[in-house]
């Protein structure tokens, strides 16, 4: 099975060769297609180490570790060498709970100010 990564710059490599032939138009379109798909995969092609995916979570190695044989199994999570690495797409994300008191904040305020 190709990799995500692979398959982006073998459809690049093409748009660069139909632009040197002038098909500038379906090469605009192949680039536009692959920074679209880019973008909405950007999660998938992250890869976090152990540490970051823990500071990104707030879950504990142990956590991290339980899950770790089946996400490599479906290929979400890798070693490399003897350090573990996990897709940014399976790591939870914390919520940033002053972000969200600050917002509460303001919205209280503007509903007072009315």
């Amino acid at each position: 099975m190709r990799r995500l990564e692979d398959v982006l710059a073998a459809w690049r490599s093409d748009a660069v060769v139909l632009h040197r032939h002038g098909d500038t138009r379906l090469a605009e379109q192949i680039e536009q297609f692959a920074s679209d798909v880019e973008s909405v995969t950007a999660d998938y092609r992250t890869w976090l180490s152990e540490s970051d995916a823990r500071l990104r979570s707030g879950k504990s190695v142990s956590w991290l570790r339980n899950y770790f044989t089946e996400w490599e199994r479906v290929g979400l999570a890798k070693f490399e060498g003897r350090e573990r690495f996990y897709r940014a797409l399976v790591v939870p994300q914390r919520r940033n709970i002053e972000s969200a008191r600050a917002a509460a904040r303001r919205a209280v305020l503007q509903a007072s100010a009315h």
